[in-house]
């Protein structure tokens, strides 16, 4: 597998973090490279995984629930997450939680309602964000 550790590569995902909607001639321009160099170097990290998709982040206010499993069926759960529209990202965690959810709502209805299935799958931490830093 190639690695992208290099400088460029490292440049690359700096500015994709800052603005991933940067055009491939502005991107280039950026990290010394031109905007067809820099769009094949962006597609060939996509092929390798090292990039795993483009985003946006709303400003809504997020919910962070770290999930403590009573059950090791992590496919069924996993694919009941992936199905929700509000459910942002999910990690498996490791230390004293097994999963860790983003969960974007303005509705408290909506999050009650999550939080009530979610009590099938095991027990939660909710904390919920009241500004975001970075």
């Amino acid at each position: 597998m190639k690695k992208f550790d290099d400088k460029i590569s490292l440049a690359i995902l700096q500015t994709l973090r800052q603005n991933s909607r940067i055009s491939w001639q502005e991107l280039g321009k950026n990290v010394h490279l031109s905007g067809q160099a820099a769009a094949e170097r962006v597609k060939q990290m996509q092929e390798h995984g090292v990039i795993d998709g483009f985003t946006i982040r709303e400003n809504r206010p997020r919910h962070l629930i770290g999930v403590m499993m009573k059950h090791t069926n992590f496919q069924l759960f996993e694919n009941w997450l992936i199905q929700n529209p509000n459910v942002e990202s999910v990690d498996k965690t490791s230390g004293d939680i097994c999963y860790m959810i983003v969960y974007v709502t303005e509705n408290l209805a909506e999050l009650e309602q999550f939080l009530n299935e979610l009590l099938q799958h095991g027990a939660y931490r909710l904390n919920s964000s009241i500004r975001r830093v970075k």
